[in-house]
């Protein structure tokens, strides 16, 4: 697809290896887009981190983007998975995740934190326990599997990322990069549900409430907490504290409001830290 060979190009971007300062360095990319910065940020010193919210909220999107690396890297070595025309995509998709750590980690060691060994992310849900159930069956043997667990773990880490937004508030060259970060997730969902859509699935672009709903047993619960919902929502967030109504954040003549049920699916929703959680430590 256009969108992922647009991407690919962006993270192709070389790191900027001059002495300017950030601020430089975000107005030069941010012209060009998103999937570039961490990789052109990772070459510059990185902000320290000055609130434990701040370190919290970094360290749990490095969790989730080495999920998302797992997973993609588990994929695309199991013989007969993804089909050939979807393996550059997929491939591509995994570099971007690869950035992200990359650019993740180095802020967390240029704020003197300790960064944590990666675990070992069992997909099928037993948490690397052969007893435990099984609560994603297949997923590495069935192409149908594989792409509603992502899309769930894609959907899931784009509502992580505006959540986060808000936790970084406090380093503004952090900030704009996570916000930088979502816009990629959130590309990678949309072309995760296209593919699915593609096979028969019933489900748009972005999180609908007309998507047919993912079935999971009980215990898988928390991923699907963490990925979906929402979406009718009439209001959105602007602080840690603070809403606005869907309709009033686009006024046409007049000051009147755009009165379309729709609008509601144009945001991302934010989940907690503790949902997030959850929905992580089903898979280690």
């Amino acid at each position: 697809m256009k969108l992922i060979s647009l991407l690919d190009h962006l993270a192709a971007t070389p790191a900027s290896t001059s002495a300017a300062p950030r601020r430089a360095v975000l107005a030069q990319l941010g012209r060009a887009a998103a999937a570039a910065l961490p990789l052109a940020l990772s070459a510059l010193p990185a902000t320290a981190a000055t609130q434990d919210s701040t370190q919290d909220a970094v360290l749990q999107l490095l969790q989730l983007e080495r999920l998302q690396a797992a997973l993609y890297t588990q994929a695309l070595a199991a013989t007969g998975l993804i089909p050939a025309a979807q393996t550059a995509d997929f491939q591509r998709l995994l570099a971007h995740q690869t950035q992200h750590i990359t650019f993740l980690t180095q802020t967390l060691q240029g704020a003197g934190s300790v960064v944590p060994a990666t675990p070992t992310f069992d997909f099928s849900g037993r948490r690397n326990v052969t007893a435990n159930p099984e609560l994603f069956p297949a997923v590495f043997t069935n192409y149908d599997n594989f792409l509603a667990l992502a899309q769930q773990i894609e959907d899931f880490g784009v509502r992580l990322y505006k959540n986060h937004v808000f936790n970084v508030l406090s380093d503004y060259r952090l900030n704009g990069a996570v916000l930088r970060m979502q816009s990629v997730e959130a590309q990678h969902s949309a072309h995760v549900r296209g593919l699915r859509r593609s096979r028969g699935a019933t489900v748009s672009n972005w999180p609908s409430e007309k998507d047919t709903a993912i079935a999971r047993p009980a215990a898988a619960q928390a991923l699907t907490t963490a990925a979906t919902g929402g979406e009718a929502n009439v209001a959105q967030p602007v602080s840690t504290t603070a809403t606005l109504p869907t309709a009033s954040i686009f006024l046409v003549r007049d000051n009147t409001a755009i009165q379309d049920p729709a609008l509601a699916e144009a945001f991302d929703e934010p989940i907690t830290s503790a949902v997030a959680q959850a929905a992580l430590n089903l898979f280690f």
